[in-house]
């Protein structure tokens, strides 16, 4: 432990004495730090594969910015619908952009800025190079080569001591995790991906295998997948992957979905997504999508009735009583779309209709079993100069109407807002919608108003957002109507003198079931109000090449109306990120944690291996450590290396049940190939 004291206060030490360091002007931030405030609150509580492979996506397939729309640009986080058309404006206005530094030409760009949007922009060059015919031709295998593009990454994960499940043989004796995916490319035309998983306790290197081949603009098809895919159609309320953005320290991007239609499909979930195939065409101002899938998921089957009693998504086969749910029921899917484009305007019309082997009750208020769905939905995305409109209605084969409008617009430049109504009755049945609201994607049962404002100038970068709902049906079978409201208040200075301060308040009212004693002292269900604030204040400190040293300090108060009870918390954490030599980075983070419960636990997001993000709840008494080692070879070959520690001295054992650690001390360690060429 005094070691750890040491380490934390060294940290402390590097973070308030920065003129131990040269002064530098443009800082480069890794892309997980960027992105914290928009990724924090998207992975909590979740498996994050699917947000992985979102962020990912934004990398991997970024944004030419000489043929970009106003649609285009704002799927970038950090470009406000201001800054897109200020873009297009300076291309129309001078031509192509010949290099990414030209951005900085335009009104509301800054240095620091053009840094975080980087990795999500590229200039393709033949559309302005000299290329003849006979090239373009050209199928040489040299140049084939110089297309073709290759990754493969292997993972491998395990946590210590063994669980309890591991011992009494509840669970396979395989406790770690292993991961390998492949995915190639050809011209950025022709995709392939095939991907294997066991999860810890699984006795099998394929329980899952995923597979899919993707093409953009092949024959007439802009888009056309077979195997493993999902849909993001509108604003998600009928139709979209089973995750998204959510409310967080960015007041805007994260609250408006930008569908891609059809995505080829490279997560681990092993159960929210479609199998079959789907082509997307386009036919002058019309778009037109058709989908079909056919795939077995992981269910719980009441035998008498043949009915789907629930469907667990945690993809876990660690024992014969899970491996007898794996695929053990069936979904047919068929559908279509067709979206009417003008300029950076659309309409559309989505249809779809899912058939089960079994019945099923997919809303959990009203336990009406059926085997057939169907869905109507329409959706709209409108602009006018600085202002989007957008929305989307749709329809359940009961005639429950869903339905989410909002507005985006710019004031003076500097400031952006969004307002968002949202409407998802208790009887609307929800399979494949994944909506904005404050349980994010549950698209049922749910109204709500939002209003989310960011203003930035010379002083920094300010967030703000109120947020308040309500639930139709009572959450519990009792009678009771729940709803809440919450406020944020985010912000974060520009970098100045090589430091950044990010301060954030969070205050969060809801109504909750609960039960108390009448007068009598007998039981009765009554209407609590539980509050819960955060506030939580950072300093970032940069030095030498592209390192960064940041503390953390965080606190929490939960407090219940009914009977006056209150909860504390509080995080600390040194954080330092070095370029130890040119391709080689170390990562540590050391957080001390003191929470009374549970209910008072506070989140924080840790850096992993590439392609993971961890966001973990801390409760308790204890601290937290990890290191993290990234090393690449050439530009070819990347190695991941993280040890992390979790220690908590309030309690003699860890977790519960099967998952039980005999011990207070638990470590995991991950091992990470990627190979590139």
């Amino acid at each position: 432990m005094n070691s750890i004291r040491i380490i934390l206060l060294s940290l402390i030490l590097i973070t308030f004495h920065s003129k131990l360091f040269p002064q530098i002007d443009t800082l480069e931030t890794p892309l997980d730090e960027q992105l914290e405030k928009i990724l924090e609150e998207s992975i909590q509580d979740i498996d994050d594969s699917q947000i992985n492979e979102i962020v990912e996506d934004l990398v991997v397939n970024p944004i030419e910015i000489n043929s970009a729309s106003i649609e285009d640009l704002i799927k970038i986080p950090f470009i406000t619908i201001d800054l897109a058309k200020e873009i297009i404006e300076f291309r129309n206005k001078y031509g192509f952009y010949f290099t990414i530094g030209e951005l900085n030409n335009i009104s509301g760009m800054t240095p620091e800025l053009l840094q975080k949007i980087k990795p999500f922009i590229y200039i393709d060059r033949s559309k302005f190079s000299n290329l003849s015919d006979q090239s373009e031709l050209d199928y040489s295998p040299q140049r084939i080569s110089n297309q073709l593009n290759f990754q493969y990454r292997q993972r491998y994960y395990q946590t210590f001591p063994r669980r309890k499940g591991y011992e009494n043989g509840k669970y396979y004796n395989s406790p770690f995790k292993f991961y390998n995916r492949i995915l190639a490319d050809y011209s950025k035309k022709y995709f392939f991906s095939l991907l294997t998983e066991k999860d810890p306790g699984e006795k099998s290197y394929f329980d899952f295998l995923s597979a899919s081949f993707f093409a953009k603009d092949i024959l007439i098809f802009k888009k056309f997948v077979i195997g493993d895919y999902v849909l993001e159609f509108g604003q998600g309320l009928s139709m979209w992957r089973q995750i998204g953005f959510a409310k967080g320290a960015d007041a805007i991007y994260p609250i408006k979905k930008k569908g891609n239609g059809i995505v080829q499909y490279k997560s681990t979930d092993e159960n929210q997504f479609f199998r079959g195939f789907a082509v997307n065409t386009n036919i002058s101002n019309f778009d037109f999508t058709f989908f079909y899938s056919f795939r077995s998921f992981d269910a719980r089957i009441d035998s008498i009735e043949n009915r789907i009693i629930s469907t667990p998504l945690d993809g876990y086969h660690r024992n014969e009583s899970e491996l007898s749910r794996k695929n053990s029921a069936n979904e047919k899917l068929i559908g279509s779309r067709i979206s009417y484009l003008f300029g950076s305007n659309q309409f559309g019309v989505t249809y779809y209709n899912s058939r089960f082997d079994k019945s099923i009750s997919p809303n959990s208020y009203f336990k009406n079993y059926w085997t057939n769905y169907n869905y109507l939905s329409a959706d709209f995305n409108l602009f006018v100069e600085s202002t989007n409109l957008f929305g989307e209605f749709s329809r359940d084969k009961n005639g429950n109407l869903a339905s989410l409008i909002a507005i985006q617009s710019s004031i003076a430049r500097k400031t952006n807002f969004i307002i968002l109504f949202r409407n998802y009755p208790p009887e609307y049945i929800n399979i494949h919608g994944y909506g904005f609201g404050e349980r994010n994607g549950n698209t049922c049962n749910e109204a709500g108003f939002y209003l989310g404002l960011n203003h930035s100038m010379k002083l920094g970068t300010f967030n703000i957002y109120f947020d308040q709902f309500k639930f139709d049906y009572p959450l519990t079978y009792n009678k009771t109507l729940t709803g809440g409201k919450e406020i944020l208040f985010a912000y974060e200075s520009p970098t100045i003198s090589k430091s950044k301060y990010i301060l954030r308040y969070k205050n969060e009212f809801k109504e909750i079931n609960s039960n108390t004693l009448d007068q009598f002292n007998r039981n009765k269900k009554a209407t609590d109000i539980r509050q819960q604030q955060n506030l939580r204040f950072e300093v970032q400190k940069f030095f030498g090449n592209n390192n960064r040293t940041a503390f953390r300090i965080e606190y929490v108060n939960t407090f219940y109306k009914l009977n006056s009870k209150s909860e504390n918390g509080l995080l600390a954490f040194g954080d330092l990120s070095l370029e130890i030599l040119r391709n080689l980075r170390f990562k540590t983070r050391i957080t001390y944690f003191h929470t009374d419960s549970y209910d008072s636990r506070i989140y924080q997001l840790e850096s992993d291996v590439q392609g993971v993000f961890n966001s973990l709840a801390l409760y308790g008494r204890g601290w937290r450590f990890y290191g993290l080692i990234n090393y690449k070879v050439f530009d070819l070959v990347n190695l991941s290396l993280k040890y992390a520690e979790y220690y908590r001295d309030d309690i003699k054992k860890i977790g519960s049940g099967n998952d039980e650690i005999p011990t207070n001390l638990s470590s995991s360690l991950t091992l990470q190939l990627e190979i590139k060429f």
